[in-house]
This record gives structure tokens, sequence and C-alpha cells, in this order.
């Protein structure tokens, strides 16, 4: 009798928790996010870029960060730097002080190419009035390294700015919600096969990519109080789709968004 008890209730739990969760109720998101900075005249995830946000009148940017083999973070979207640099080899793969001589944007900026900033570098130079998303790479489902090396830094108090946590990796939004559930974090999409993941790891924000987007989602999303920030929103006419759908947030790559 009692196995049957405790069977029952395990089951309630486990349809409650599936089909029945609301977000949990964080802050409101600034309206737009620039997208690895702004990437008119500087390389995306460079200093230059935030700067370029920053003077572009953003007052949220979206970065990317990954660790090098010692454990220090830096801002880049890509583990491999054949795709944007000067360099060889894969960025977890290398001390810091090997990757001195490296410089990003050489296809994209030729003109402007920059060093890879550290995450510590990025903090400092981007003002602390500015918001922002911090979106943490991995190389393989279960890579918790820069999340952990993430989460020491919160704990010391090292970012002194607004800022929400997010990831494609669901391990690492769910690592969020139960080592920092103080941390507000996103769940991105890229793909509707890994939707169902979200009913279980219970993200605070969900950032589908934008033409996902359609009554389906915006349905389960107001079923849940699940806030919508989808990227990457660059035409006024999706802006306009956005404001009259209640998304919540928008990351752009058009330094005009702001100004709309």
């Amino acid at each position: 009798m009692i196995e049957l008890l405790l069977f029952s209730v395990f089951i309630v739990l486990v349809v409650r928790h599936r089909f029945y969760w609301l977000a949990r109720q964080k802050q409101n998101l600034p309206r737009f996010m620039a997208h690895r900075g702004i990437k008119i005249q500087s390389p995306e995830n460079t200093l230059s870029s935030f700067k370029e946000a920053v003077d572009a009148g953003f007052k949220a940017i979206e970065l990317d960060i990954l660790p090098t083999q010692d454990g220090t973070l830096v801002c880049s979207h890509n583990f491999d730097l054949e795709r944007e640099t000067n360099g060889m080899g894969w960025i977890h793969q290398k001390k810091l002080s090997g990757m001195n001589d490296v410089q990003t944007g050489i296809y994209s900026h030729e003109a402007n190419p920059q060093s890879i900033p550290t995450f510590s570098e990025a903090l400092v130079t981007i003002p602390n009035s500015i918001f922002l998303n911090i979106e943490i790479k991995t190389h393989r489902l279960f890579d918790l390294s820069t999340a952990r090396s993430l989460g020491q830094m919160i704990q010391e108090n090292s970012i002194k700015h607004s800022f929400m946590v997010s990831s494609f990796n669901p391990i690492v939004v769910a690592y969020f919600r139960l080592m920092h559930p103080g941390v507000s974090v996103g769940y991105i999409l890229q793909d509707m096969k890994w939707l169902w993941v979200i009913h279980w790891i219970h993200p605070d924000f969900f950032h589908p990519r934008g033409d996902l987007v359609d009554e389906d989602i915006l349905t389960m999303c107001h079923r849940h109080g699940l806030p919508l920030n989808i990227w990457t929103i660059n035409a006024r006419s999706a802006m306009d789709w956005c404001n009259r759908n209640g998304i919540s947030s928008m990351i752009t790559d058009n330094p005009q968004a702001v100004h709309g």
C-alpha cells in the first residue's frame, strides 16, 4: 500500500513539474540587446564592438564567453580560432598567454582586427549601467567549465552590471537554476526538436530564433508566464511584429534599432 502511495505522489509531482510550471518572476529586460556588440566598425565580441554598442545608445549587450585551457573566460563565439582569427587550434586547448598575438576579425574587418578580450576586460570596459546577456558556449553537452568559472565570479561579486546568463545547452541552464537560483537564466533555441526540454528545465526567459516564433510558441509562453527574448531581429518590420505580439526583448545587429 505504501509503495502505491509513493508511486502516486511521484506521478503527481512529475505531471505538475512538466505541465503546470510557471517561470520565476525576474527583472524586466531592456527592449534591445546589441548582438555581440555592434559590428559596423569592429569585429564581434571585442572591446571595440562593445564600445560601439554603448555609443549607439544600447542599454544592453549580448556577448559570448568560453574558457581558455587555464580557465580564463574570454569573449568569443567560436572555440576554433581559424574561423575568425589569425590563430590556429582551439581556444579551450590554449593558455591565455599563448593567445597574445591572436587577432580576431581578420576576414570580417580586415582594416580593424582586434585582440580577443577576457571577460574581465569586458566588464571593466562596458559601463556598469549596461545590462549584460552573458551567453555560455560549450563544446559538449556536459561541459560545465564555463558555467563553473562564471559561477565563481558571481559568488565573488565580480560582476557589477545587471545581467542574465543564457545558453543553448540545457544542462547549463539546469546548472544555474540549481546552483545559482538568484541568477536569471535563459534557454536559447535554434532547432524545434529541442523545445520539449523547456518543460523540464524551467528557464526564466526563452530565447528562440526569430523565425521559429509562431502562435503555438506565443501561447506556450503566455501559459507559463515565460518572457520571450528573440534573435536576431534586424528589420523594422520584424521589430514591429515583436511589438504587436508582446515580445519582451530583441537581440539585434541593427545599430538604429534603439532609435526607432
